[in-house]
Parts: structure tokens; sequence; C-alpha cells
């Protein structure tokens, strides 16, 4: 990350950036329907703290205000005219400092139930440390079939066949919905309406939890599962006395 960076965010997961709170130098602005915050150059630990975020928009700032999104080669966009100020202050005013991004009630009509009906899982959300041992022991040829996204909680996501046989919850998708292995939902409304219901669009991946919550993420947040990606996430989210 050796750049000046920026981000936008949709409101509904602005309370993502907590992940962020105590780094220094971040400042943010509130647009229209975004939220957009830009920060100097950092270091690998910050880049998985960015990864790690649902954003709409990634890029290059490059001062005054011009910003070129990340892979392009020539500046495309610029920063809105915001009133800027420190992202902790920001934060501190605007949100409740919570452990995952955009976590809402399902709307009360639609509710999770237990089913009978047996389905494979396609993803596994389980501990950012368990994953960490895991690719650090497991064969490439297991590592080379999976993927992982980070939550700003710090817990891993983990999608792919076969998943790893490791301690967490399981899901199963259906669409861009997962719900808890074992559970369905009453009213049977079809996959398409609940994603209506749920606000989902575009590569939105929603995790429905058995108290009612959900945690959004993008398909861009999700990495290969290699020994590099992992540790460096895994340092970005220790405590600062154990990176």
């Amino acid at each position: 990350m050796n750049f000046p960076w920026s981000i936008s965010i949709v409101r509904e997961d602005a309370a993502a950036l907590a992940a962020l709170r105590l780094l220094p130098g971040l400042e943010a602005g509130e647009a229209i329907d975004l939220i957009w915050v830009r920060g100097p150059q950092g270091d690998e630990q910050l880049a998985a703290k960015l990864a790690a975020l649902p954003a709409r928009g990634r890029y290059e700032w490059i001062a005054p205000n011009q910003l070129r999104a990340i892979g392009n080669r020539i500046p495309s966009a610029r920063l809105p005219d915001v009133q800027w100020q420190p992202l902790s202050a920001w934060l501190q005013v605007e949100l409740p400092v919570a452990a995952l991004p955009a976590t809402e009630p399902v709307p009360v009509p639609v509710q999770l139930v237990r089913s009978y009906a047996e389905q494979a899982a396609d993803l596994l959300l389980t501990r950012l440390d368990v994953l960490r041992q895991f690719a650090a022991e497991a064969a490439q040829v297991r590592l080379d079939r999976l993927e992982f996204a980070v939550d700003a909680a710090g817990q891993a996501l983990v999608r792919g066949q076969p998943l790893p046989p490791l301690p967490g919850r399981r899901f199963v998708l259906h669409g861009a919905i997962a719900v808890p292995a074992g559970y369905g939902w009453q009213p049977a409304v079809s996959p398409e309406v609940l994603a209506r219901a749920l606000n989902v669009s575009g590569d939105t991946l929603v995790l429905w939890q058995e108290d009612g919550t959900v945690i959004r993420l993008h398909g861009e947040q999700f990495l290969p599962v290699t020994r590099s990606a992992v540790r460096a996430t895994a340092q970005a989210f220790a405590p600062p006395h154990e990176s």
C-alpha cells in the first residue's frame, strides 16, 4: 500500500469503518449516499484491513483531489467536495462502535426456522487464527480450492469445496443468501423475494445468522487461501502487542 488512497462505502455498511478507528491519519467525509475515507500510504496490515471492508470504490488518491481506480492507469474520478474530519472523531459522533459491518434486523414477516432438509454446506465461518493454522499446515492442493474473506470483527468466512474440517458455523447458499446449515425460513418465499427483502444487490453476499442479524460481504473481499494472504490478514487484525 505504497500510495495515498481513498475508498467509498455505502451508508448501510458504514459501521464496518470501526475496524479503522485506531489508525492515525485517516479522514472521513459524507456525500449524498456514500461515506468517503482517505489516508496516507500504509503497509500490508493496512491493506488487509481495507480489503476486509465492503467498499464500493477503491482508489489511489492523487493530491489534491484526483482519484485513480485500483488497477487503472489514468485518473478517472475526483474526490467529492465534502467536509473532512478525522475518522476517529466522525465515528464517535456518527456511529456506535460495532464489531460487524452492516448488521440489521431481518424483516419481521420472514424468520429463520429449523429445517430437516439435508444440504451440503457451502461456507464456513471460523476464527481467523484457526484458518491461519490450517493454512500453515494443509497441503497446497487443499488451499488452491478455497477463498476467504474477513469481516470487521476478524472472523474468517471460507468458501470452496471441500470445506476444511475446522470448528465454526457452516452455511448453505441460496442464491446470494447463506443461512446456517439445518435452517430454512418461513414463510417459504423464493430466494429472489428474500433477496429483495434484505436489499441484496450486485455481488453482495449476505450471511443470515440465527439471531436475525446479517453480515454483508462483497465479492472483491474474497482472496485465495494462500499462506501469505492468511498470515498478512491475521497480522492486520492482531492486537498491537501481537503483530
